[in-house]
């Protein structure tokens, strides 16, 4: 895979040359001061809010039933009691998670209570340390500031702003409670469907995300379930992109769309989030469309994505023009393409995440991501002083330190999801 600095991302996918102005390695002078100076705007908040720890409220990514009642799944009498009271909910397919099917069957996992990291209380989370794991979904935690410069185009207080959000959101949210559950908080109807699955590679190499529209039936989910989907959906996105450049494509599979399937409070919530949250991680946004009724949608949709998010659109109404982005081989049948994949879901079992149970594991590993964080700060805090003691080289192995020790912390602190348990 070669890379190359030019802008033009059509032109770029043409030639199997990922666009790298403006990442790690590739700044301009002017692009690394305002990394610098975002630095500095985010080290003073993190100082300045470390006795204001950030409420966790679920007021827009709604947590499950079990979690929203204060219940832990290690509390078996608890858990027992919660689904005597709540049968008539958790057999209803518009609000059952996997979990709550699990559960019905027989399955009772326990795994260890969650615990938020760096000893933040469960039910607030302090800026810095949802800050620090937000950086573990990048190779490098200046990476994770670059996406929010390249998405402002590098104005260094609106990235500060929107960074300040993103983080705060996560922390009110409890986006890592969302994803130590795992797939086990979500909706069943829609896992075993596959509304949102990862398959193939995009000619740049990136993972492609696929929303399967016409699974998408608004009338036939429970209140909260598609926010909590989104996230969770997003959330794997950038999992998988993060040991692949860093990106995804994401592709909107319309085949079969029909009047059920339009949906535009699943659309705007993905958007939303897509814009807010996750910026720069979609190298690009496909709508692989020929329906009279996307028409009117997509006006209406295009008016909610961010400028930059809308250069990265395009329709594809045919496997051809589709191709421009994902070679026809890593295209899945159903759409026209050559892969012959099906998806099909496998529920989790016990062993899938034994190591969230080991309780002294992730102590190690959890201590060498603090470690890993004291050194990167460190040097941030020589490099942004412009010190004559500044060793560039140490910088670069303080990030990778900080890489090896959140990929190291991964397996204790979440819950592996589909496409993980499959290549086993």
């Amino acid at each position: 895979m070669t890379v190359s600095n030019t802008p033009d991302l059509q032109e770029s996918y043409k030639a199997q040359t990922r666009i790298v102005v403006g990442t790690v390695g590739n700044l301009t002078a002017d692009q690394e001061l305002a990394l610098k100076e975002l630095w500095v705007k985010i080290l003073t908040h993190i100082e300045s809010t470390a006795t204001t720890p950030i409420k966790v409220t679920n007021d827009q990514v709604r947590a499950d039933g079990l979690t929203a009642a204060g219940i832990a799944l290690d509390q078996p009498s608890a858990v027992a009691q919660w689904y005597a009271d709540n049968k008539s909910t958790v057999t209803d397919i518009k609000h059952q998670t996997v979990g709550d099917k699990l559960y019905l069957d027989g399955q009772h996992l326990t795994p260890a209570p969650f615990r938020p990291l760096f000893g933040d209380d469960p039910g607030s989370r302090h800026f810095g340390n949802t800050f620090w794991k937000a950086c573990t979904l990048h190779s490098n935690p200046d990476s994770y500031l670059l996406t929010f410069l390249r998405a402002t185009s590098w104005n260094v207080s609106v990235a500060f702003d929107r960074i300040v959000h993103s983080v705060t959101w996560r922390a009110s949210q409890a986006i890592d409670k969302l994803m130590w559950d795992g797939e086990l908080a979500q909706n069943n109807r829609l896992m075993e469907a596959g509304l949102c699955i990862n398959v193939g590679r995009d000619r740049l190499d990136y993972p492609v995300m696929v929303v399967r529209v016409r699974l998408n039936v608004a009338r036939e989910r429970g209140e909260g379930t598609v926010e909590r989907f989104a996230a969770y959906a997003l959330e794997r996105a950038a999992i998988l992109a993060r040991a692949h450049g860093e990106r995804a494509t994401l592709l909107y599979d319309f085949t079969g769309f029909k009047l059920d399937n339009i949906d535009t409070a699943f659309i705007k919530t993905l958007v939303t989030m897509i814009n807010e949250t996750y910026p720069q991680s979609f190298s690009a946004t496909v709508m692989f469309v020929n329906s009279w009724l996307f028409t009117g949608i997509w006006k209406l949709v295009r008016s909610w994505l961010d400028p930059i998010v809308a250069k990265r659109s395009f329709i594809a109404k045919d496997v051809e023009q589709l191709s421009a982005f994902v070679d026809p081989s890593q295209i899945m049948s159903d759409m026209g393409g050559a892969l012959k994949e099906q998806y099909s879901f496998g529920l989790p079992t016990g062993d899938d995440n034994a190591l969230m149970l080991d309780v002294e594991g992730r102590r190690k590993a959890e201590d060498a991501l603090k470690e890993a964080v004291a050194a990167f700060d460190k040097e941030t805090g020589v490099w942004i002083s412009g010190s004559g003691s500044y060793d560039a080289q140490s910088r670069i192995e303080a990030a990778a330190r900080f890489s090896d020790a959140a990929l190291g912390l991964d397996p204790y602190i979440r819950a592996r999801f589909t496409t993980e348990r499959r290549s086993k």
